[in-house]
């Protein structure tokens, strides 16, 4: 098998979103990754993807691919057996649908956290109420659809969980447990399966 390179870092909910795929499909370790700070990307992926965002992919004959839709799609597309992304419909709108909304909470709660990491004057007070609207509507929907979620996971719910872990992580929407009682018991549930227990975004590069 040709080798695959992927670029991300370690705690990046995106890459997560990947390589939880890559386990839940039997494919762990299909991809290569290296992790790349924020100061190396615009080097590191000059050649590889002109965004500069990660997760980015490299495949053995040197196509690129991003961003996480992209190569969760890949990562799927490359396995015979229960597909994360069902072929049929209406099923396959409703999965893409949870995973769109998975990466905007993570998008969301990534400009939350670096935006209260900014000093206090020099902090964006619209982009902390508008991002912040979105923390606080995503799990507020999610919550009322917990019940009905994909038992092993498709990849909205995976999405959805690493969301939620970065949230956690960064310390964002401190509290939602409390509120959000079916969506906590079944984070929980989806936390300690292998797949998200070999990927915490806490983990030492």
């Amino acid at each position: 098998m040709a080798e695959i390179t992927g670029y991300a870092s370690i705690a990046s909910p995106f890459a997560r979103k990947v390589r939880v795929a890559e386990i839940e499909t039997g494919q762990g370790g299909l991809i290569d990754w290296r992790w790349v700070g924020g100061d190396e990307r615009a080097v590191v992926l000059a050649d590889i993807n002109p965004l500069g965002k990660v997760p980015s992919v490299v495949l053995g004959d040197g196509t690129a691919l991003f961003d996480s839709p992209v190569i969760a799609a890949y990562v799927d597309a490359r396995h015979d057996g229960p597909k994360l992304i069902p072929d049929a419909e209406p099923e396959r709108w409703a999965v893409l649908t949870l995973e769109a909304l998975g990466d905007g909470l993570a998008e969301a709660v990534v400009a939350v956290a670096q935006e209260g990491a900014k000093a206090l004057d020099k902090q964006t007070p619209r982009v902390l109420e508008r991002q912040g609207g979105k923390v606080a509507r995503a799990p507020a929907v999610l919550d009322s659809k917990a019940a009905g979620f994909s038992d092993p996971p498709c990849m909205g719910e995976i999405s959805v969980a690493c969301a939620m872990g970065y949230m956690e992580y960064r310390g964002v929407a401190a509290g939602w447990r409390a509120t959000h009682s079916a969506l906590a018991a079944w984070y929980d549930a989806i936390e300690a399966r292998p797949s998200f227990a070999a990927t915490p975004p806490d983990a030492k590069a």
